[in-house]
């Protein structure tokens, strides 16, 4: 497993965490597992910390990382696409962060949300639970149904292996 030191902060990963061949997961980061990461993804620690809930699913390609001043939390059930960057931000338990979306520093993003492709949540932004943000600059276009949040659930279980895709 492709699990690098920073300094003297070695990544702390709980069971079942299954990273592609050339994923990486660098310095102070804890990711609670059951976890996959795709090809090329990677976790990255090094000026702060990035703590990860439970069940978590990084597409391809996608980064996550921080700055000096801000940490990057993320709550439990979170399903992030390909070709996505999450950066010194929080997103909320059963956030979705469709393909080519951009959280960027500060921001929040609370429960139950959607950014939707190629969507850009700007530093600094505060979205309450269950928006749908959209756009670049990425705006709260309304409010994510039940069958949205149920769908993001399943695309978490489906990644993991807990029900069939």
């Amino acid at each position: 497993m492709p699990l690098l030191p920073y300094l003297a902060h070695v990544p702390a990963v709980g069971p079942d965490v299954h990273l592609a061949e050339t994923a990486v997961i660098v310095g102070m980061v804890r990711l609670a597992g059951p976890a996959r990461l795709g090809a090329q993804a990677v976790v990255r620690g090094d000026q702060n910390s990035v703590d990860v809930g439970p069940r978590f699913r990084i597409g391809q390609r996608s980064t996550i990382h921080v700055e000096v001043h801000t940490a990057t939390v993320l709550g439990r059930d979170i399903w992030v696409g390909d070709d996505v960057v999450v950066h010194a931000c929080t997103l909320g338990d059963g956030v979705r962060v469709e393909d080519g979306g951009l959280v960027l520093s500060t921001s929040r993003v609370g429960a139950g949300s959607i950014v939707a492709a190629d969507a850009l949540v700007p530093e600094g932004a505060d979205f309450p639970p269950h928006s749908y943000i959209e756009g670049t600059p990425g705006r709260r276009v309304r409010e994510t149904t039940p069958s949205e949040r149920a769908e993001t659930l399943r695309r978490v279980e489906a990644a993991l292996g807990d029900t069939p895709a």
